[in-house]
């Protein structure tokens, strides 16, 4: 179940990167990729508890001391724009993970974003995205219809399984 919320991140980053939706005016294409650390969050913030379980990667005390702070902003916050996100990012790359940790992660992203981009070429057999697969369009609710209005977002508040994602996270660093 993790996975697939982890999988629908890095499939709307790499739609992001192949130039989104073909149904997107520009101006929504440029949001959307605006939230690129929003999203690039949720999938890193995926991915920690599974850091953990990795052999000689799991994350230390001080390491879940500094985190869960973090992770207690995101889960109360009632918007996460993309700056705080980038910023929050940032934070938890660049001073609270180890070299080998984000190695671990950026290779576990890049992994399952490939895996992603293949089964999707798959599933299209080149021609368009196939129907049910990509990110709902403005209007249908969620992550797309706050940013088309204009309304605050958090998807670990209003992203079922980023919310699970999050909780289980601090779950186990708070055993540490």
């Amino acid at each position: 179940m993790r996975g697939i919320g982890l999988l629908a991140a890095l499939v709307l980053g790499l739609t992001l990167a192949q130039g989104g939706p073909p149904n997107l005016t520009p101006e929504m294409r440029q949001r959307l990729e605006a939230y690129r650390p929003v999203f690039d969050l949720v999938a890193t913030i995926g991915l920690l508890d599974e850091l953990d379980k990795q052999r000689g990667l799991a994350l230390s005390k001080a390491q879940a001391q500094r985190l869960l702070p973090i992770l207690r902003d995101l889960q109360t916050r009632a918007d996460l724009k993309p700056a705080e996100a980038s910023k929050i990012l940032s934070t938890i790359e660049d001073s609270i993970l180890t070299p080998a940790q984000l190695k671990w992660v950026d290779q576990t992203l890049l992994q399952r974003q490939e895996e992603a981009r293949r089964r999707r070429e798959e599933a299209q057999g080149g021609q368009g995205p196939p129907a049910g697969v990509g990110p709902r369009q403005p209007g249908q609710g969620g992550l797309f219809q706050a940013i088309a209005q204009g309304r605050p977002y958090n998807p670990f508040k209003e992203q079922p399984r980023a919310a699970e994602n999050l909780k289980n996270l601090m779950a186990l660093l708070s055993k540490k």
